[in-house]
């Protein structure tokens, strides 16, 4: 191409506990151009390094070596001022969980990012009401979020992402809350974005079906890109045919289910030259893996498995008796006839582990209901992303109270930055969290763009 790409990355890893032996290469050695204009997807498996990849280019991952260049800057080498103004004007970030305010109506939660920058209240509105009406969501400009759909509030988040006007809209699994119709019509959106407004689009996603709306792929597994697929030239529209089929449905039209129905085909002609019935022989080959695996039938796992449900549903103790009795009673007693030490430890096991779960989820409840009168699902968002952002895992349950209590008082303006930076550090017997105190500076700034919208 004769233009200069808009987003150059050279050698860029991204390692997590380096040297030691729990090391994760995020992301390792990538070489990618992306030009003006595009629209590109990363895709892969989870935990491949595709979100990690776009969140280095947002200026969000922090943790990066090598190069990330955009409109020729060099994003590795940006202090936090020039950060803040690539993620308030460059970029607009759209979230698979919307981040939309509920404390704030449709028209606030778009002007949210605005209030960085030296405009009036009078543009703010206007522009807020003119990308509502492109995205046909101006009626529900007075309305709160949770009084909106999840492909409506997707749309919201589309328009606060574009209310700075970035050259670069980049998409973390926009439609994985959506269902068929509304995941669609994200993608038609974002379509539209790329043609009509000239915005570059880099999407992250696992579902094949939506593969078609890139001009191209960039294949990624272990940290790497391991294949680039061109569908389109630069400036060729999406066919018609493709905005108005089901991406959902797509996903399971993918090469790979075709081969695999070649071959169920091959093999219900083989069944059927044999006399063998589908049937029969699905219910043969779950009985031999059963036994295989486990040394018992599906039909004694089946009955094993029912034993263990009304153990969570109810009766620990009562549940425990049933399934020492089953699994020490002999086969005339329609047990499976094991030694009592073996029925023993089995049976402790298990209502070890249904115990230990009972008690998170009762200690869970309480927990809502000492922080909040309605559960707050923004603030278990929040809290979800960063703990997977930044690998975070709390040995205290204490620990997870004390962290979901200061984003809730953050998000009521109760406390500022530093009392958010120094609950971090603290220990949880003080309060805190205990965190590492090296990871702090990076979560905090995480949780206010959050909270402040400011993607």
């Amino acid at each position: 191409m004769d233009q200069k790409p808009i987003v150059k990355t050279d050698k860029l890893s991204v390692i997590y506990f380096m040297g030691r032996p729990n090391q994760v290469n995020a992301v390792s050695d990538v070489n990618i151009e992306i030009y003006p204009g595009e629209f590109i997807i990363f895709f892969g498996p989870s935990g491949c390094g595709k979100s990690t990849l776009l969140y280095s280019i947002a200026g969000l991952e922090r943790n990066i070596q090598g190069d990330i260049f955009i409109e020729g800057k060099n994003l590795a080498k940006f202090n936090d001022k020039e950060l803040d103004n690539h993620r308030q004007s460059t970029i607009g970030m759209i979230f698979q969980s919307y981040y939309l305010i509920s404390s704030l109506n449709v028209m606030n939660n778009i002007i949210l990012p605005q209030f960085s920058m030296a405009t009036k209240n009078e543009e703010r509105k206007k522009k807020a009401l003119d990308l509502l009406n492109f995205f046909n969501v101006s009626t529900q400009k007075d309305k709160y979020p949770d009084e909106l759909s999840g492909g409506q509030q997707q749309r919201v988040a589309i328009c606060r992402s574009l209310i700075n006007e970035p050259k670069l809209i980049l998409a973390d699994e926009p439609t994985g809350n959506l269902d068929s119709k509304s995941a669609t019509d994200v993608m038609n959106l974002l379509a539209t974005l790329n043609e009509e407004k000239k915005k570059t689009v880099i999407l992250v996603t696992h579902s094949p079906g939506s593969l078609d709306y890139a001009h191209r792929v960039f294949h990624m597994k272990d940290g790497r890109i391991i294949n680039v697929t061109v569908n389109r030239k630069l400036g060729e529209p999406i066919s018609k045919a493709l905005r108005d089929s089901n991406i959902l449905e797509k996903d399971l039209e993918t090469n790979f289910d075709k081969k695999e129905k070649t071959k169920d085909k091959k093999l219900e002609t083989a069944l059927i030259a044999s006399g063998e019935d589908n049937l029969l022989v699905s219910i043969k080959a779950k009985e031999i893996i059963a036994e295989v695996l486990t040394g018992l039938s599906s039909e004694e796992l089946e009955h094993m498995q029912s034993i263990v449900e009304k153990m969570i549903a109810s009766s620990v103790k009562a549940g425990s008796k049933d399934l020492l009795k089953y699994l020490d009673d002999d086969f005339l007693k329609k047990g499976l006839g094991l030694d009592s030490r073996t029925a023993n430890n089995i049976t402790t096991k298990i209502k070890n582990v249904v115990t230990e779960i009972k008690d998170l989820h009762d200690a869970e409840d309480k927990f809502k209901k000492k922080f909040y009168n309605d559960y707050n699902p923004e603030i278990t968002s929040i809290r979800h992303h960063i703990f997977d952002q930044f690998d975070i895992k709390l040995v205290k349950f204490q620990a997870l109270v004390n962290f979901d209590g200061l984003v809730a008082r953050r998000l009521k303006g109760e406390i500022d930055q530093k009392e958010v930076r120094a609950l971090l550090s603290l220990s949880v017997e003080e309060g805190g969290v205990g965190l590492d105190r090296r990871l702090v500076d990076k979560i905090v700034k995480r949780i206010e763009l959050l909270i402040l919208g400011k993607l």
